[in-house]
């Protein structure tokens, strides 16, 4: 499995399981912010990459953009890691 798809896999697993509450079809390219994406789970999701991919997204990273879905949080946290 590409890397990108596997942190994106992990990531949308937190984001079912822990903030919020979807169905079998939200996938990674599911729009988390349609979902309930709040302020607060992006600061939870924040902890949670460092937590488990021991990365910390520069400031500039955290855009709704990068937030919209678990393949775009994936895809930062790659660009991340080759800085």
């Amino acid at each position: 499995m590409e890397e990108t798809t596997r942190i994106a896999t992990r990531l949308l697993g937190h984001i079912r399981s822990d903030l919020l509450e979807t169905d079998e079809s939200f996938g990674l390219d599911s729009d988390l912010f349609a979902a309930g994406l709040d302020s607060m789970s992006i600061m939870q999701i924040l902890l949670f990459i460092e937590e488990e991919f021991a990365v910390k997204l520069p400031d500039g990273a955290v855009t709704r953009a990068t937030f919209g879905t678990a393949r775009h949080l994936a895809e930062a946290i790659c660009r991340t890691r080759s800085l």
